[in-house]
């Protein structure tokens, strides 16, 4: 499936989000330049699809994991009418860089740490200072970060851990100072064998005021720095013709910060539902406005339960991805992520 695109200072962007064709690989893309470019499937099937290999024209990220009951996915983010630059970091292409009339861009797709073997920990700061030596290569600070996605492999054995780890950055970069980006951090492996890998968006205006990044609560849950972990739970991102939420991973969780509805999906997806949409129209917008979203179930059998809600709402052709992954807790069955855009 493909989205339209929206023009912001002169630059055309545009989501695009399918299943991922093993035996043919990704589709061509019709016009414009890819920026970044992730999937999910089996190991089986990506090495099928020749998809995966690092320090290509185009930065991407694949990740593995999951039972391989869901077809292969993949995401990726094109723009028409920039100029761009790759950032390459040890021989790999970490992301790229294009700018607007009203600000400077850094997109950084698949971050990973130079050494694979080391401790869980010292993975986790070594990609938040690759990270910032990236942003560093495009002229800014990792307080232009909006929002991350944190991919580890067995989250649930050092969830907390991890927690500690990017908490202990952010105090160290006064990021708590700042805006503290949206965020998902979600179970999934990757092709390169490390314990985490990363992706951001930070945007840099050209003046005051030309864009502004502003971190939104949820209006049916605390914030998530209350219960220990360091993420907003949306982001606004707004340019003189265009409003951009992007819902951090979401799922079902009471205001007070522990789990509802444990073992039933039905309804855990729709609290999640309702969490992730009252966001939305906290902000005047609704399902209609998405023009991305994941939703990571934990076991690929909820995907029948997922189809219902869709079908009930009348949202079969809402623009998703579904991916078999971990949730960061045992007894969190569902997460979605968000993205919307509306005109000013």
């Amino acid at each position: 499936m493909s989205v339209k695109g929206f023009v912001h200072g002169g630059v055309t962007r545009r989501q695009e989000l399918g299943l991922l064709n093993v035996a043919q690989g990704l589709p061509p893309v019709r016009s414009g330049r890819v920026l970044s470019q992730t999937g999910w499937g089996s190991r089986g099937e990506l090495a099928c699809a020749s998809v995966g290999a690092k320090g290509t024209g185009v930065p991407q990220l694949w990740l593995c994991g999951g039972t391989g009951a869901l077809p292969p996915v993949y995401q990726r983010f094109v723009v028409e009418g920039a100029e761009t630059r790759l950032i390459r970091r040890q021989g790999e292409t970490a992301g790229v860089c294009y700018e607007d009339e009203h600000a400077d861009y850094c997109l950084l797709t698949g971050v990973l740490p130079p050494d694979p073997g080391a401790s869980r920990e010292a993975q986790t700061t070594a990609v938040f200072e690759g990270m910032e030596a990236a942003l560093k290569d495009a002229g800014m600070t990792f307080a232009h970060v909006a929002r991350t996605w944190l991919y580890m492999d067995n989250i649930l054995d050092w969830y907390d851990s991890f927690n500690r780890s990017r908490d202990a950055f952010f105090r160290s970069r006064k990021v708590y100072d700042g805006v503290v980006p949206a965020s998902t951090g979600i179970g999934s492996a990757n092709l390169c064998g490390s314990a985490i890998t990363a992706c951001a968006i930070a945007v840099k205006p050209k003046r005051r005021g030309a864009v502004t990044v502003t971190a939104l609560p949820s209006p049916l849950q605390c914030a998530a720095l209350e219960y220990g972990s360091s993420f907003s739970r949306a982001i606004e991102i707004a340019t003189p013709e265009y409003r951009t939420v992007m819902v951090s991973g979401t799922a079902s969780i009471e205001p007070g910060g522990a789990t509802a509805f444990v073992g039933d999906v039905a309804k855990q997806i729709g609290l999640t539902m309702d969490v992730a949409g009252t966001i939305l129209r906290s902000r005047g917008m609704g399902w209609g406005d998405t023009t991305r979203a994941v939703m990571y179930l934990k076991k690929a059998a909820f995907m029948d339960e997922w189809q219902a809600w869709l079908r009930a709402r009348g949202l079969e052709h809402l623009p998703v991805i579904t991916i078999e992954a971990d949730v960061c807790r045992d007894d969190l069955l569902v997460e979605i992520e968000v993205d919307t855009v509306k005109k000013v």
